[in-house]
């Protein structure tokens, strides 16, 4: 397969490399794959060296893909090499032989099957892959000290006890009872390098549906989703303590204030809320009666009175 000096898509690079869509992304986050160009929408797009520094990471490649160049240079010149053989037979006849016996080799090189550059190609990621998997070596079972011979010492003798003297300690108040610490979930505040507020919330139903992840839209979000509501600045997603690191990774979130937070990672483990969430116009959302609970329990008071109606 010879590819093209032009853009290639994250669909036609696992294709090419043998690979999972999944795998590609993979290489991408730990940077063994880099993308020339990534879009607005967060696409990403490929060049041919893109793919060729990921096959051949020692150079390898190029080498491979300038032998092909001199391959085909090589047969431009060898067919041209006749016409100067008919002026060396008319000047030396008794050369024309050895001159014939030496091109013959190039009528065989014409006629040689083309390379399966996707084979070779796939078979490069198949080793790649291989390599990458290749269990680390079981650890040496750490040298055993030799005894060392001690002589005996003579027990020490008895020394009396110290007699504890008296301390006088004055009464401590009892301390004061401290208050229990208030339930509820945990709230993480992020700002994204994917975009506005719709490329956030599409990104994250589709990083979450790709890896069987839950989460449920809440506030304002999940309001918006139910009916029309004043403008809003900030996301508010349920999500599982244990799929943080995940939804911070894929997208591309950094730390914020409240004030100027695109989205609010709302951070709870209970089932309830994944188990009665509702799929509305795509996206996921807390049941009603959940919505209303946080509401209330957010003192949104506006947003309670626009979705009276609804709740």
């Amino acid at each position: 397969m010879k590819l093209e000096d032009r853009y290639y898509t994250s669909t036609e690079v696992a294709e090419i490399l043998g690979v999972s869509l999944r795998s590609v992304y993979r290489y991408m986050e730990d940077n063994k794959l880099l993308a020339e160009i990534k879009t607005a929408t967060g696409r990403h797009r490929f060049t041919r060296q893109n793919i060729i520094d990921f096959l051949y990471p020692d150079g390898g490649g190029q080498q491979i893909f300038e032998e092909e160049g001199k391959e085909e240079t090589s047969k431009i010149i060898k067919v041209q090499k006749p016409a100067k053989k008919e002026i060396v037979k008319k000047i030396e006849p008794a050369v024309e032989e050895e001159i014939v016996e030496e091109e013959a080799p190039a009528e065989e090189t014409g006629n040689e099957e083309p390379v399966d550059w996707l084979a070779k190609f796939r078979e490069a990621a198949s080793k790649y892959k291989e390599d990458e998997e290749e269990p680390a070596p079981a650890p040496q079972p750490a040298p055993q000290p030799q005894p060392v011979y001690t002589a005996p010492q003579p027990a020490p003798a008895p020394q009396p006890a110290p007699q504890p003297q008296p301390v006088y300690t004055a009464p401590q108040p009892a301390p004061a009872p401290q208050p229990a610490p208030a339930s509820g979930p945990n709230l993480m505040y992020y700002r994204s390098m994917l975009g506005g507020l719709k490329d956030v919330a599409q990104n994250l139903d589709k990083s979450a549906r790709n890896s069987n992840l839950d989460y449920a839209f809440t506030l304002y979000a999940g309001a918006s989703l139910h009916k029309p509501v004043k403008p809003f600045a900030t996301l508010h997603s349920y999500i599982k303590s244990i799929d943080r690191d995940f939804f911070e990774k894929i997208l591309r979130l950094t730390p914020a204030n409240k004030d100027s937070a695109q989205l609010c990672l709302v951070i709870s483990d209970d089932a309830t809320i994944y188990n009665t969430k509702e799929e509305i116009h795509g996206l996921y959302v807390v049941a009603k009666s959940q919505l209303k609970n946080d509401i209330a329990t957010f003192g949104e008071t506006s947003l309670a009175q626009e979705m009276a109606d609804v709740l």
